[in-house]
């Protein structure tokens, strides 16, 4: 009876857990599908697009800063609770702003509550991993995804049927608050903090820790590489229409939220050191197929193989880092997200430079030379304990 209960208890915190992971990447991917219709609202011209958007990372990267001290103070699930209601609040009023000043107010709101969502809810994830010693990192992510899909295709269809933006946040965040309730019992309260001997971590942070950051901006750099460039690739170098251009994006996402939602029961099967050196290579080889071939439909296959590779990756530096002895759940997330992050922030924009100055071809010969950088941080993680002590 009690395993039972403890299955229970398990599948109600990863499911409550999976809610929060998809309510972040709702707001942003309708946030980001409406972008048209706001700069039409506001009047913004892309120069001050480009600002919002940049502030909205920003933003993002500060919460994420920040947010080790303020989980020093308060916990992960506290956070948590009131993050994402200021995140299904700040969404609606993007619907209200007729300036682009208003609306860069209220990226910066919505940057803030993601950035703190996003440490929040990792934190929150590898909790429910060391409470039940079963993996779910993954499938978190996974749900992330499938949020943001679902936010561009809400996006899109409120958009075709003529609706403002106000309604649109209105109707879906208001609709996916209502399930709040219901997932807030369920999230565990962080554990308290010690070392092997029962001291008190102090402000050192781990060598490992820092380790997985470095190797989660290398992966988040290749992620954002295909999300700003996949399709000009296919469409300036390959000579693909615009329609099969438009692909790249969604046949990478939808490869990964496969790959994420296999990733934990992979990581039971085949342990860390493996998954990620096999993730590495078949990445690497996914981006050498896209760049020499001249194939419109092998390119998507390159793109598909590359998504399938990266997806259990971030998962696992989030899980492995947070698993450490001597630094807490919630400041070791904070180091890998704003670490990974910066890549993000960072990578993508400066392949426009190289790209200027060699060609967009060559500047993207960097990503497979990142995917074998990942291959080789893998032997990090050889000796994996999760294997045997996690199960699915």
């Amino acid at each position: 009876m009690e395993p039972e209960l403890k299955l229970s208890a398990y599948a109600k915190a990863r499911t409550a857990c999976s809610y929060f992971f998809a309510g972040s990447g709702l707001a942003y991917g309708m946030l980001t599908s409406r972008m048209p219709a706001l700069a039409m609202q506001t009047g913004a011209n892309e120069a001050e697009i480009g600002l919002l958007l940049l502030c909205l990372g920003v933003t993002g990267m500060a919460a994420l800063a920040v947010s080790a001290w303020i989980l020093d103070r308060f916990s992960s699930r506290r956070l948590l609770l009131v993050s994402t209601p200021l995140l299904c609040l700040a969404l609606p009023l993007a619907g209200l702003a007729a300036s682009p000043i208003q609306l860069g107010l209220v990226c910066i709101a919505i940057g803030i509550s993601i950035g703190f969502m996003d440490v929040s809810m990792n934190t929150q994830a590898i909790q429910i991993e060391k409470q039940f010693s079963r993996p779910c990192v993954s499938s978190m992510h996974a749900s992330y995804s499938i949020g943001g899909i679902a936010g561009s295709a809400a996006g899109a269809l409120f958009a075709g049927c003529g609706s403002s933006t106000l309604v649109n946040f209105l109707c879906v965040m208001g609709l996916y608050f209502c399930f709040y309730p219901l997932a807030c019992p369920h999230m565990p309260a962080d554990a308290p903090v010690k070392n092997e001997g029962g001291v008190t971590p102090s402000f050192r942070i781990p060598i490992f820790v820092l380790i997985c950051g470095a190797l989660a901006t290398a992966a988040y750099s290749a992620e954002g590489s295909v999300a700003e460039w996949g399709s000009l690739l296919l469409f300036t170098a390959k000579g693909a229409g615009e329609s099969a251009s438009a692909l790249v994006f969604g046949v990478f996402c939808t490869a990964m939220v496969a790959g994420r939602l296999a990733g934990d029961r992979l990581r039971h099967d085949f342990g860390d050191f493996t998954l990620l050196f096999s993730g590495s290579c078949l990445a690497a080889a996914g981006m050498i197929i896209v760049l020499v071939s001249p194939w419109a439909a092998i390119c998507l296959s390159g793109y598909a193989a590359m998504g399938l590779g990266l997806a259990p990756l971030v998962p696992i530096f989030f899980s492995r880092a947070g698993s450490i002895q001597g630094i807490s759940t919630g400041k070791a997330c904070a180091i890998v997200s704003f670490m990974g992050y910066s890549g993000v922030l960072v990578f993508p924009p400066s392949l426009g430079w190289l790209a200027h100055s060699f060609g967009l071809d060559a500047a993207l010969t960097i990503i497979p030379v990142l995917c074998f950088v990942l291959a080789l941080g893998s032997f990090f993680f050889r000796g994996d304990p999760k294997k045997t002590a996690i199960r699915p």
